[in-house]
């Protein structure tokens, strides 16, 4: 718990300690998201954003001493404040229940932001690891949503600001200029996400902006921040200069990101060459991953002393960013009764890259570079371990099918599963 300040640990503690007294055997999980988790928690000011895990759905009972729960709580501690969801550990997309500033209700939890967010940079509170929480959530899942969100909420929030801008104009500056912080920093943070597929604070996307975007917006960025920092300098003196920049602001940053060329990101195949090694040898994987796959090291060492072994680097803009091998050999036999296959092994996609679509469409493109290089091969096989779910969904999904063979690898049975690889 380092990264979390003290007033939340306390919090945190008060409320675990409640929920294991009054609902034992309730709580499975409990992570912490929002601004804790991108290091923007500010003292006095943010709430405490989480997710609960539950093993079990909960009932009417459990929800009502939920609530009671959250809503003593909120009179005993009036900073920070809870402020989060609970989802069951079998379905954690499914209905379930939500406490925010005071209401206790129910709702379906679909926005990728929080998943996205929890998987890549949760906290743990106790449970299994964020990272190995069952969410199927991309890096395209987040940045499709942002871009829809561009263009519905902040465009329609600025149309409605551009229609009644002489009004606007008339405010107390303190409206003004809480509109815009809101309207300045919110918009640059959803730019940050579609240029770096990434989620970063106000401030931080405030001074990503400054050094981004042309000069001509930086009196408004910084006006934006020293609102949001409490600072009273100021780059404007007129309430309508300041109302007029942050609609052409909000109009130019909402049109520069309707393109998808914003989150463009080129995936490919590449047979290895010695100029990946430098790379590869600082390739980042999780422990848990390790069990079941090999590092890409470990596997070119095996691919020097056995030519049946092709290594294969997976490519995003100009970035190793994934490694596997493509085996033809007296072991292929083990895994299927098919001479014309061709056997995928050690494969992964590194830590900075998860969660980008890159594993997704890296497999889209298997058949293709299988074909093209290997024009004798008509099915692609592999192993996947029983209890490595998230790899089952990730092949399932690009297509490869159970073939309802079981074989025994290092870390117990596997399933073996198959994929057809046709020409044009």
């Amino acid at each position: 718990m380092y990264r979390i300040p003290e007033s939340v640990q306390k919090v945190l503690a008060l409320f675990i300690d409640k929920c294991n007294k009054e609902l034992p055997g309730l709580l499975e999980g409990m992570y912490l998201h929002g601004s804790i988790a991108i290091d923007a928690y500010l003292e006095g000011q943010s709430d405490i954003d989480f997710v609960a895990v539950t093993s079990r759905k909960l009932t009417n009972d459990d929800a009502a001493i939920l609530k009671s729960i959250h809503l003593n709580l909120a009179e005993t501690c009036k900073k920070p404040q809870l402020d989060g969801i609970y989802v069951q550990s079998s379905n954690l997309a499914a209905e379930g229940y939500f406490y925010n500033e005071g209401t206790f209700g129910k709702a379906v939890h679909d926005i990728p932001v929080t998943w996205w967010l929890l998987k890549n940079k949760g906290v743990t509170i106790f449970g299994p690891a964020a990272s190995e929480l069952p969410l199927d959530v991309t890096t395209e899942d987040l940045t499709t949503y942002v871009r829809k969100n561009m263009n519905d909420y902040w465009a329609t929030r600025t149309s409605a600001m551009e229609q009644k801008k002489e009004q606007l104009m008339t405010y107390p500056i303190e409206h003004i200029e809480t509109e815009m912080e809101w309207t300045v920093l919110g918009l640059l943070r959803q730019f940050y996400t579609l240029r770096k597929q990434d989620i970063i604070s106000k401030l931080a996307a405030g001074e990503y902006g400054l050094r981004e975007l042309e000069p001509k917006w930086h009196g408004l960025i910084q006006e934006a921040i020293n609102i949001w920092q409490g600072n009273p300098e100021r780059n404007f003196t007129k309430n309508e200069e300041r109302v007029h920049a942050t609609i052409e602001f909000a109009k130019e940053l909402i049109r520069s990101c309707s393109s998808n060329e914003t989150t463009k990101s080129q995936v490919k195949l590449e047979a290895y060459q010695p100029e990946h090694l430098e790379e590869l040898i600082e390739y980042k994987l999780t422990e848990s991953q390790l069990e079941f796959t090999s590092h890409p090291i470990e596997a070119l060492l095996a691919c020097e002393t056995d030519k049946g072994r092709r290594p294969i680097v997976i490519i995003e803009n100009g970035q190793p960013a994934g490694f596997f091998v493509l085996y033809q050999g007296e072991e292929l036999t083990k895994y299927t009764d098919n001479p014309n296959a061709i056997l995928l092994r050690a494969y992964s996609v590194a830590l900075p890259f998860q969660g980008k679509g890159i594993a997704r469409r890296s497999l889209e493109l298997l058949p293709g570079f299988v074909l093209k290089n290997f024009p004798r091969v008509d099915e692609v096989v592999l192993a996947v371990n029983l209890r490595n779910e998230a790899a089952q969904r990730v092949y399932l999904r690009a297509g490869f099918k159970d073939s309802g063979r079981r074989v025994m690898g290092r870390m117990g049975e596997q399933y073996v599963y198959r994929l057809k690889v046709e020409g044009e």
